[in-house]
């Protein structure tokens, strides 16, 4: 059953020598004050919580009290009610907004059909169900606010933090908000809902106070000053240790303390230092300190840690094949805990275990033989491994892969080329291994395994190399290479034969020398770069291989890929419309790697 009992409006009495200019004002008065533009429903904290007694069972009741103006609009607005565990029991709607603007302070009441039996006070709303559990429990009002008491283990919206009255509220006793965190000890205002259930309650007599009662608000009383408290040491934020030791100070001299750990009882510790012997169980703990004067308490500082008393394990992530070559052996670990630092020797070339944060862990140039890499992890808090993660392998070096990858270019611009861009694609004999590329003049460089491209290529030769890394470091000697010429789209275009030389033209300049570099002629290297040069600056030339036709080339100049055996590469000159009539000409042999 839920009644709703209507509070009693309180009428100011009007001068009326003041009627007519409070009806001229009363526009300019709507626009400048407009209360009823900020009525609301935000600004309410839960002020007191009553269990009921052994006497009047059906007498418990809550309490809400705003710190503002206009704060009556709880229509739809509910309460609930949770058991100790956290299970909600009971849930309590509003069914329409309190009359009138509602004043600062004016509390409003949910209760059970025993309350005003008991108080003779009748609440705002009432609930022959609203019953609240002593033993451990938790109030919520509208999403906004919420206090928790007694055995309370589970979790609210907001959070009620610590549980008040840790042993439950006491029999005929209530529980009463702290009036101390704002600028006015005898008023509710925002600061006094610290979202601490300890530190904003405390057991008082119940003093129920419903819609009805229409409070004068009394003017501003300022708080006496409190001491503030400052922890100076206290554990690590992690740690092994089942004990705990603090030490604080008050701003004020010869304040007196009270300490709390956990969900305990406030307990005096005036010499400024505390310790806990435990011992402390695996977990999170809390630490709350406040001074305390003759003018009450004050606000507690707090601290939280954790107590880690397990060890973390490790296992690895990457390590070497059973068996494998000791050229290099690469190591890779994790933990079972985050931020863990590790700790490993190898057996049997170390007998003491070493910092090995850094990964990989690599070891080089290991003899034949069995070994043994012993890993453990050190937890954030301390602990260590107790029994080491072990990989056990044989290092053989017959396995050692010494064979360089051969390397082929498998895609590649045609020769001569009409475009800027070119692109190619390579191939290794070795699954995973990675490539090195250059074009022309520049240095070898880490290019894709998918292959690379190149733009705004100058008219003219080009050449370009590409070798292969295999797994084991090995690195092609003889790159594979392509060389090709870079022309303009018109430089093909036929021109009509003529019929002799027109009349007037010059002498035709004397035709170039071609020179070829210096080059071995046993080669091992299946696509040898060669230089050459002219006697004519700026000259082109023209480059064939063996029985090959003439194309388009410049130096340096990389052959195609080779067959073993002898070869000839033929070169001449072109400038001022003369070819050299006796092109240059190496012979050489590409003979097998020995």
């Amino acid at each position: 059953m839920h009644r709703f009992s209507r509070g009693i409006r309180r009428v100011r009495s009007v001068d009326p020598r003041r009627c007519l200019i409070g009806l001229l004002l009363s526009s300019l008065a709507v626009a400048i004050w407009a209360p009823s533009a900020q009525a609301t429903f935000h600004l309410v904290s839960i002020s007191e919580v009553y269990p009921g007694s052994a006497a009047h069972p059906d007498s418990s009741f809550l309490e809400l009290e705003p710190y503002d103006k206009g704060q009556n609009l709880v229509g739809a607005h509910t309460i609930e009610l949770f058991d100790a565990s956290g299970n909600a029991i009971g849930s309590f709607t509003f069914p329409s907004d309190l009359p009138g603007e509602g004043e600062n302070q004016q509390t409003m009441l949910v209760g059970d059909d025993g309350v005003a039996a008991a108080f003779g006070v009748t609440p705002d709303l009432v609930s022959s169900g609203f019953d609240i559990p002593a033993a451990g429990g938790a109030a919520c009002w509208a999403g906004l606010d919420c206090v928790s008491w007694g055995d309370f283990s589970g979790t609210t919206t907001p959070d009620a933090g610590v549980p008040a009255a840790q042993a439950g509220i006491p029999d005929g006793m209530s529980l009463d908000r702290r009036i101390t965190g704002g600028s006015c000890v005898n008023l509710l205002d925002e600061s006094d809902d610290t979202n601490d259930s300890d530190g904003d309650f405390f057991e008082a007599t119940p003093s129920p106070q419903s819609y009805a009662t229409v409070p004068t608000p009394p003017a501003c009383v300022a708080p006496p000053p409190t001491p503030a408290t400052t922890i100076d040491s206290k554990p690590a934020g992690t740690t092994n240790s089942t004990t705990a030791s603090f030490n604080f100070h008050a701003s004020e001299v010869g304040a007196g303390f009270e300490c709390r750990l956990d969900k305990g009882s406030y307990e005096d510790c005036d010499t400024g230092t505390i310790v806990y012997a435990g011992p402390l169980t695996e977990g999170s703990h809390s630490f709350r300190v406040r001074a305390t004067n003759a003018n009450g308490v004050g606000a507690p500082a707090t601290y939280g840690w954790v107590v880690d008393l397990t060890a973390p394990v490790a296992s690895f992530t990457a390590k070497p094949t059973n068996p494998s070559p000791g050229n290099s052996v690469t190591f890779r670990y994790t933990s079972t805990e985050g931020n863990s630092k590790f700790e490993c020797r190898l057996s049997p070339l170390e007998a003491s275990f070493a910092t090995c944060n850094t990964q990989p862990k690599t070891y080089s140039n290991l003899a034949d033989g069995d070994y043994e890499f012993i890993l453990r992890a050190i937890d954030a808090a301390g602990n260590v491994q107790a029994s080491p993660t072990i990989y056990k392998w044989t290092v053989d070096n017959s396995l050692l892969d010494t064979t360089p990858p051969e390397t082929t270019i498998t895609s590649k611009p045609s020769d001569p080329s009409t475009s800027p861009a070119a692109s190619f694609t390579y191939a290794s004999n070795e699954s995973g291994s990675s490539f090195e590329c250059k074009l022309d003049g520049g240095s070898f460089g880490g290019c894709p395994a998918s292959g690379v491209s190149y733009s705004g290529l100058a008219e003219g030769g080009h050449t370009f190399q590409v070798r292969a890394i295999d797994a084991a470091k090995n690195v092609d000697p003889t790159p594979a290479g392509y060389s090709f010429s870079v022309v303009s789209s018109s430089a093909g275009a036929s021109t009509p034969p003529s019929s002799g030389p027109p009349s007037g033209t010059k002498k035709a300049a004397s035709p170039p020398n071609t020179t070829i570099a210096k080059a071995a002629v046993k080669l091992r290297d299946r696509t040898p770069t060669f230089r050459f040069s002219s006697n004519k600056p700026g000259a082109s030339f023209q480059c064939k291989l063996d029985r090959g036709s003439f194309v388009r080339c410049r130096s340096p100049y990389t052959t195609k890929t080779l067959a073993f055996g002898s070869h000839t590469l033929t070169v001449r000159a072109v400038a001022g419309g003369a070819t050299d009539p006796s092109p240059a000409k190496l012979n050489f042999k590409i003979v097998k790697k020995g």
